[in-house]
């Protein structure tokens, strides 16, 4: 094939099973070796957002550890009534569903992307054997803004700092019994709620699910021209009048 133009590379936005999205970017990047397509895909990724989870652990507990150690996924630390607080933070997919791809659009290349195995379609097809439509430098700049973070960026490698008190030593959270927290929750099902922090800060949706005891609801937005749910905690929501 003959080499291609580099100002010609957009963006475009790969529909793929949720929950593959790592798996299905490896395939890819194989398939775009073994066919010879390189001169024609710049980059594949997805972005990374930080999740972090909060429990509630008992000081009367009998499973309650003696020790506790930080690592750099799990923060503990002790409440003024005496019990313990887990905090963990994890890094997951900003876009479930959804993968990224830099690319100078050509005919085989997409018909070879698109018949990769978990590949649903591109964002911007009306089907039928029509282009897609990259996305604009605007919404690539949303995408790319700082509260992202790049699948390659290992920063969040170290989330939590590891080091620990002389008080904490190392337990396992396996032997521990969760305080069961029930949530006040403000909102019912259906409600149009705009988000008020977070990956999704601004989007506006219709809440779909609620859980006091997580004090988090499931909503759905619409990511790229696609409805998708996201569990968001009820802190992040507000009413949106």
């Amino acid at each position: 094939m003959k080499q291609q133009n580099n100002d010609l590379f957009q963006w475009f936005i790969i529909t793929v099973i949720g929950g593959k999205e790592d798996s299905i970017i490896q395939t890819l990047k194989e398939k775009i070796v073994n066919f010879s397509y390189e001169e024609y895909v710049k980059e594949i990724k997805v972005f990374k957002t930080k999740v972090v989870k909060e429990e509630i652990f008992e000081k009367t507990s009998a499973a309650l550890p003696k020790t506790m150690r930080n690592t750099k996924t799990i923060q503990w630390t002790t409440l003024p009534n005496g019990s313990y607080k887990k905090t963990t933070q994890r890094i997951t997919n900003k876009f479930p569903g959804y993968v990224f791809i830099n690319m100078l659009m050509d005919p085989q290349v997409w018909y070879c992307i698109r018949n990769t195995n978990g590949v649903l379609g591109f964002v911007g097809s009306s089907g039928k054997g029509a282009m897609p439509i990259p996305i604009s430098i605007v919404e690539y700049e949303q995408v790319t803004a700082p509260n992202n973070t790049d699948v390659n960026d290992t920063t969040n490698e170290s989330l939590i700092n590891s080091e620990t008190n002389e008080q904490e030593n190392t337990a396992s959270s396996e032997n521990t019994e969760t305080m069961k927290v029930i949530y006040e929750c403000p909102f019912v099902v259906g409600n149009t709620v705009r988000i008020a922090s977070g990956a999704f800060e601004g989007e506006s949706g219709e809440i779909k699910s609620l859980d006091n005891s997580k004090g988090t609801a499931i909503v759905q937005i619409e990511v790229f021209g696609r409805s998708t749910n996201v569990e968001l905690p009820y802190d992040q929501l507000k009413i949106d009048d």
